[in-house]
């Protein structure tokens, strides 16, 4: 028998969305204190009230206790890796999930996970799953590791899914801290570059977070904080258009950034009327730099200073189509790319006409 299935008006679904916000970074770098103060203006939002509390799952020897006096509202939690027996017990994906159930079940407006690199890089975390798998998998013979590598993945990564699924349905807002390494690169300066991409790097950010691709991009907003600039949006990695205007990469993230954030999760604010002005922005700039120059022109102050945080991404969008109206639009085949032939052919012209060059100038 088929189940019933009711697809429901959104007009009629007013429950405050969620959200994942994920805050990576070295030591140094301000994650536990903006984690804390952003945490704070979500509270406030969700309770309606200042003091609302925070939960604090804490993994790095109650650390966050450093910060009582200035958060008396938050909730610890010393998360170690042995139980009260002193067995290890480690940080599986098991244990977080029980972490978030036990988080909603205790009605935290918000609860930070800090740090939750231990889920994938600390004891009993997923790397050391994976490790323990291929072991067994392997009886200890190391030649057969190469082989096998990607069936202790299979067994393992299912388990880690399930607990980034977990934290994308979670009914309470979770702001995730993860460490951060600085990454290896090549040149210098304005020249710099990472020496090796992965999935998780970016060219233009030298620090690659302890965590994966499957959790950075699940999150609402993801940032790797610098500490040139403590608990700055440096890097930013995944920032919707409705909170572009509200991480400035020359501002601290705090208090009000929570507040907003939260804000916009009811339905309120006006992120929505800021999403629109930076979709038009984007509009007007597919008509080159001149159109939008007028456009620009035609803003206020505040409208401009939410499209200025996207002005790179505008400058090149008008740039490219700038590049393509002068193509003579009368050959469709006026910006292609040459075949191999005829590169070949343009290479073998020009080494001709070098050669009979050399050979007048001889004479």
């Amino acid at each position: 028998m088929t189940a019933h299935i009711r697809f429901i008006p959104v007009a009629e679904i007013n429950d405050p969305l969620t959200l994942a916000i994920g805050l990576s970074g070295g030591s140094g770098t301000g994650k536990t204190y903006t984690a804390l103060s952003m945490a704070r203006g979500i509270s406030e939002v969700v309770t309606g009230k200042p003091g609302g509390p925070i939960g604090y799952v804490d993994t790095e020897n109650r650390r966050a206790l450093h910060y009582k006096s200035a958060f008396p509202e938050m909730m610890h939690f010393d998360m170690k890796a042995v139980d009260e027996t002193g067995k290890m017990i480690g940080f599986g994906p098991e244990r977080w999930i029980s972490v978030i159930d036990s988080a909603e079940a205790a009605e935290l407006p918000v609860v930070i996970l800090d740090s939750f690199s231990h889920a994938w890089e600390g004891v009993g975390g997923v790397l050391d799953l994976q490790a323990q798998v291929l072991d067994r998998l392997t009886g200890g013979d190391d030649s057969k590791k190469n082989q096998r590598g990607q069936l202790a993945w299979a067994e393992v990564k299912p388990r880690y899914r399930r607990l980034i699924d977990r934290i994308v349905r979670a009914k309470t807002n979770i702001i995730i801290c993860t460490r951060a390494k600085p990454v290896m690169q090549t040149g210098f300066g304005s020249n710099a570059k990472n020496a090796r991409a992965t999935k998780t790097r970016r060219e233009d950010v030298p620090w690659d977070p302890a965590s994966d691709g499957d959790l950075m991009f699940e999150m609402t907003t993801m940032v790797i904080l610098d500490p040139s600039a403590p608990g700055h949006p440096i890097h930013q990695i995944k920032v919707a258009d409705q909170f572009k205007s509200l991480l400035d990469r020359r501002t601290p993230m705090g208090v009000e950034t929570g507040r907003a954030m939260a804000t916009w999760a009811k339905g309120q604010g006006n992120a929505q009327a800021q999403k629109e002005l930076l979709d038009a922005a984007r509009t007007v700039a597919r008509g080159g730099k001149d159109a939008f120059t007028a456009h620009w022109q035609s803003l206020d102050k505040p409208d401009r200073a939410v499209v200025n945080t996207i002005m790179e991404e505008i400058q090149q969008i008008a740039l490219d189509a700038d590049k393509k109206q002068s193509v003579d639009d009368e050959d469709p085949f006026a910006d292609a790319k040459p075949t191999p032939e005829e590169m070949a052919a343009a290479e073998a012209a020009a080494r001709e006409a070098a050669e009979a060059q050399g050979r007048e100038e001889g004479v």
